[in-house]
């Protein structure tokens, strides 16, 4: 073996952390969360790499372009997301770049930043990852990625079985994604809204954010009247058949009827989960086998058969291992869309709304055990110790057959070397016993950081930039969904109306409750919902 392939083998894993800004986010003296949150990781290349991508960028060399022309093109993509393609690619390319297998990959970002992060997801979900040597097909990887229907999910399948490889991804945290990634155009992407390729979904959500194109674009839910990326309905079975005969032998399309028989038939079970006739490629989920079409079942072993008379029977399949599911959770946090995501204040300032929702994400990513690496300094820097994050002591070392004391633990940051971030559960202080009631206290009481940052300013956008309140009072499309998974659409003039919340007990933060608490604040959040049904976290 040669050296290069010894040091390949021996390459320790590492985590790729992709971060993506918001529409005019770049480091300056008022940083998002996402900057902030770049700043608190380990910037060690033996363990993780990091990639910060900023949102205002034109793709332009410098002196390639005269400056009016760059500066008309920072406007354009901040109005129409004219270079959501390259943002998207951008963070494809840094992956091809950087990953091998082994790898874990965490992806984060705010506002379009966040719907970036969500798209490169989808991306990775429908194409897969090029190796590094394909540059030159990433168009051709994004152009297959974006196209929707049944002949282009059946593309996108033999484009991703010929040159790509299937990766997971660890992590996706984002902070208060819009459904409007253009100021006044819309674009969307396909598996932005849900994606069983994540591992872990972590949204924070802006309850106080009333702007017509700032309508937040929640993690997808099960509709009874829209299709689901994750399967395709039985009604477009017909479709499938039609591209089968497009491009098999002439046999297979004497079996149009008994597959549209066999839909009608399914449609009986109704009870079980619906047919996936073509599932991200049907190559892979319809299998011709001498003279029998399976169609697999979305719930797994189970298969329904076709055979040559026309009747359907359903067996098990051992063998199939079922995708365990994204562990998704959305909080909703006071405050406007800024306020959730950073950006509105100065770095000097240490006391903020934002500062809540970052510290929440830190939290949830070391829950997560998804490898990122802390800067234990920066932590502190920024008041939050990792002391200070409610994660229980590891288990008891165990003694392995070598004789030596293991840590029952695949928690990256646990087995970290002591130059990277350990819990420090030796340097904890121990409680203080409890004295007689008497006794005075030991140490002033000082006031919780964190209630100190839900008690901060809030600032909103219709008040503060009146230019806003032109997008308000015409007449724009809007949807919704409604709490039983119904998508509805009109135009409408939309006036400063709060978010609507659509589904049952929504998760708030424990910040709303603290500020909502606070009389002289007399806060009552903007949103619409249910106030019975809320569950504080």
């Amino acid at each position: 073996m040669s050296v290069a392939g010894g040091s390949e083998v021996s390459r320790k894993p590492k985590v790729l952390v992709a971060n993506f800004d918001s529409t005019a986010g770049f480091y300056d003296t008022m940083n998002t969360n996402v900057v902030k949150f770049v700043s608190l990781l380990k910037k060690d290349t033996d363990s993780q790499i990091c990639y910060y991508q900023a949102g205002v960028g034109t793709y332009f060399a410098p002196g390639v372009v005269s400056p009016m022309f760059t500066w008309l093109a920072k406007i354009l993509d901040e109005a129409f997301a004219w270079y959501l393609d390259a943002h998207v690619m951008e963070g494809y390319k840094f992956l091809m770049d950087n990953y091998r297998p082994g790898d874990k990959i965490c992806l984060f970002g705010f506002s379009r930043g966040a719907y970036t992060a969500r798209a490169l997801a989808g991306m990775l979900n429908k194409v897969g990852l090029l190796p590094k040597s394909d540059v030159q097909q990433i168009c051709f990887a994004y152009d297959a990625y974006k196209q929707t229907g049944v002949q282009a999910d059946a593309l996108a399948a033999g484009f991703k079985q010929t040159f790509s490889r299937d990766v997971k991804i660890e992590f996706v945290g984002v902070w208060d994604t819009v459904q409007s990634i253009g100021v006044l155009l819309s674009r969307s992407l396909p598996f932005t809204d849900s994606n069983t390729l994540i591992k872990t979904f972590r949204h924070a959500l802006a309850l106080d954010e009333h702007r017509t194109r700032f309508q937040p674009d929640l993690y997808h839910r099960p509709q009874t009247d829209a299709p689901d990326p994750e399967y395709i309905k039985v009604s477009r079975l017909s479709e499938v058949v039609a591209i089968l005969e497009d491009n098999v032998s002439d046999e297979i399309g004497s079996l149009r009827n008994k597959l549209l028989q066999a839909a009608k038939c399914a449609k009986k079970f109704a009870g079980k989960p619906k047919l996936q006739g073509l599932k991200r490629g049907f190559a892979k989920t319809i299998l011709r086998q001498r003279s029998k079409i399976e169609i697999v079942a979305e719930n797994p072993g189970e298969t329904t058969v076709v055979k040559d008379q026309t009747s359907v029977e359903v067996h098990d399949i051992p063998d199939i291992k079922p995708t365990p599911p994204s562990d998704v959770m959305e909080v909703w946090f006071p405050g406007c869309h800024s306020d959730v995501g950073g950006g509105n204040v100065e770095n000097s300032v240490k006391v903020s709304l934002a500062q809540v929702t970052l510290r929440w994400m830190v939290e949830q990513v070391i829950l997560s055990n998804c490898g990122i690496v802390f800067d234990e300094e920066a932590l502190e820097r920024v008041g939050m110790p990792l002391s200070s994050f409610p994660i229980s002591k590891p288990p008891p070392a165990t003694e392995d057959p070598a004789g030596k004391l293991q840590p029952m633990t695949d928690n990256p940051s646990l087995n970290a070397a002591p130059v990277d971030v350990v819990l420090p559960f030796a340097e904890a202080p121990l409680p203080t016993p409890p004295g007689p009631p008497n006794d005075p206290p030991t140490t002033p009481s000082l006031p919780n950081p964190q209630t100190c940052d839900a008690l901060a300013p809030l600032f909103d956008q219709l008040q503060l930039q009146k230019a806003w309140w032109l997008l308000e009072i015409l007449p724009l499309p809007f949807a919704w969904q409604d709490a039983h998974g119904r998508w509805h659409k009109r135009w409408r003039f939309h006036l400063g109306k709060g978010r609507a919340i659509p589904y049952q007990h929504p998760k708030f933060h424990s910040s709303v409750k603290e500020r909502m608490d606070y009389t002289p604040l007399s806060y009552k959040p903007r949103a619409t919902y249910r106030h019975d049904q809320v569950v504080f976290v």
